[in-house]
């Protein structure tokens, strides 16, 4: 993987290779948004669980899937990995040398921080970026799709070392899904998932842990329904989620401080014996959450903190569409 005139030659040619690795939710609707645009690419994906590959396979999301990791990465001018952060340091090392000279990586993760100092010391050079698609389909079961990141943000983090033409690239990928790049300080990014998607997982398994431990659960289980199911939910990959909570404990320990202050205040309100001030608590966050919901349905947020430049071909545009997008403006993008 080389350095910038590398880059842009990869850039301009015809027929581009875009390789997916990790065909699960993200990577299959990744892929389905891509086929939509009708690039002149060829979409490739891989996944070592056979299922999500038949299911790519079915669903159309790729053109093609090699069961070789290194046949899948071969020549590759963009990878694009759901790969979770476990492997990904292993993945990494195993594919640089697999992809076209001046190859931008692109790794799907909900901790941007984690994933850059992975790939500090994975990789020997290249074009890394880390992003984050933030998901906001409320109450709504997901399943892979072209339009699922539709108006979605999705936070961008790279290094100083990475060429504005590979983060053109990437902004430009991320207005082919019909998303808003977001581009973020990893640190500030990570403190605010820390609240917002890790906490609740983390309270989630302590619901399970609390509830399947008490001395009536035998028969108490019986009683447990979609609230119980929603709160506890916090996936099937223990190893994936630990490995994201104790990569960010520095800010989820600062999160679980904060929470640990309001449910003291919360226990205090339910220790009154008046109800008013109970009531009185639950309304300002009843209507905090509406207020939010109502946002995201919407999709009405403050203003972007990416300043706007001038309408002309990205280089993703340039690299797998040719034209297509010339009359379309694409979204703000950082200076």
């Amino acid at each position: 993987m080389g350095g910038q005139p590398q880059l842009i030659e990869v850039l301009t040619m015809t027929k581009a290779k875009i390789t997916i690795i990790g065909l699960d939710l993200l990577g299959q609707s990744l892929g389905l948004a891509l086929k939509q645009s009708d690039g002149d690419f060829i979409l490739v994906g891989h996944d070592p669980d056979p299922d999500a590959t038949r299911s790519a396979k079915r669903a159309g999301a790729v053109d093609r899937t090699e069961w070789n990791l290194h046949n899948a990465c071969d020549e590759a001018s963009l990878l694009i990995t759901t790969t979770p952060l476990q492997e990904l340091e292993e993945l990494l090392r195993q594919v640089q040398e697999d992809l076209a000279p001046g190859a931008v990586i692109v790794a799907v993760t909900d901790v941007l921080g984690p994933a850059q100092e992975i790939a500090r010391r994975a990789l020997s050079g290249g074009h890394f970026v880390a992003i984050h698609p933030v998901l906001t389909q409320i109450g709504e079961l997901l399943a892979p799709s072209g339009q699922l990141f539709q108006g979605a943000q999705i936070c961008i983090a790279s290094s100083l070392e990475t060429a504005p033409a590979a983060l053109e690239l990437i902004n430009n990928l991320v207005g082919s899904l019909e998303a808003k790049p977001l581009y973020i300080d990893p640190t500030e990014h990570d403190g605010i998932i820390s609240l917002l998607e890790q906490l609740p997982k983390l309270m989630g398994a302590a619901l399970m842990q609390v509830s399947s431990q008490a001395s009536g659960w035998r028969d108490g289980q019986k009683l447990a329904g979609r609230t119980f199911a929603h709160s506890t939910d916090v996936g099937e990959d223990a190893a994936a989620l630990a490995t994201a909570l104790h990569a960010n404990r520095l800010h989820l320990s600062r999160s679980l401080d904060a929470l640990e202050e309001a449910l003291a205040h919360w226990r205090g309100l339910l220790e009154q014996a008046d109800r008013a001030a109970l009531e009185e608590g639950l309304a300002q966050v009843v209507e905090q959450r509406r207020q939010w919901a109502r946002n995201v349905e919407l999709k009405e947020w403050e203003p972007p903190l990416t300043p706007p430049t001038e309408d002309q071909p990205g280089l993703f545009r340039q690299m797998f569409f040719g034209d297509l997008f010339r009359s379309r403006r694409r979204e703000p993008e950082k200076e």
